[in-house]
């Protein structure tokens, strides 16, 4: 009787302790920052991404990658075509802007070998100020510098 107890319970416990895998379920986005440069042509994004939760990080990164570039505005924050974070780094972004000037930022990641995830995170317009400094314009966005991008179903590449 013994030993078919003790049985049930080890059975019980091994068959309850498979743990798996979390899933990502979105891209952590911190340090967000999009401005153009007052009295210059130059206009910069940057920020650091990490997959939430970060044990579904790819390749292992223990912490954000930084992304950013610095591209020709001038005046108004420009699109960023697919580009990659920092050298090595297992993330691509983008920038789309819409019709009405708010911004789309996408961020990509692989999720195996013929597949991607790809997140969309909307800046919208109110949180993208254009400033006057003397005979120019400079836009910069002031929304949170932290934030969520919700995976969407992985696509195939």
């Amino acid at each position: 009787m013994q030993l078919s107890l003790l049985a049930t319970v080890f059975a019980a416990t091994a068959s309850g302790s498979v743990l798996k895998a979390r899933q990502a379920n979105s891209f952590s986005v911190s340090n967000f920052s999009a401005s153009c440069i007052p009295h210059s042509v130059m206009c910069s994004y940057a920020f650091a991404v990490i997959t939430n939760p970060e044990s579904t990080a790819p390749s292992g990164h223990p912490d954000p990658v930084q992304c950013g570039l610095m591209l020709q505005g001038p005046d108004y924050l420009p699109p960023v075509n697919l580009t990659g974070c920092s050298e090595g780094a297992p993330y691509s972004w983008a920038v789309a802007v819409n019709q009405d000037r708010s911004l789309q930022l996408s961020v990509t990641t692989p999720h195996d070998s013929h597949s991607n995830y790809t997140g969309v995170y909307d800046l919208p317009a109110d949180e993208l100020v254009v400033e006057q400094h003397g005979a120019v314009m400079t836009q910069r966005y002031t929304g949170p510098a932290a934030f969520e991008v919700p995976l969407g179903q992985p696509t195939r590449h």
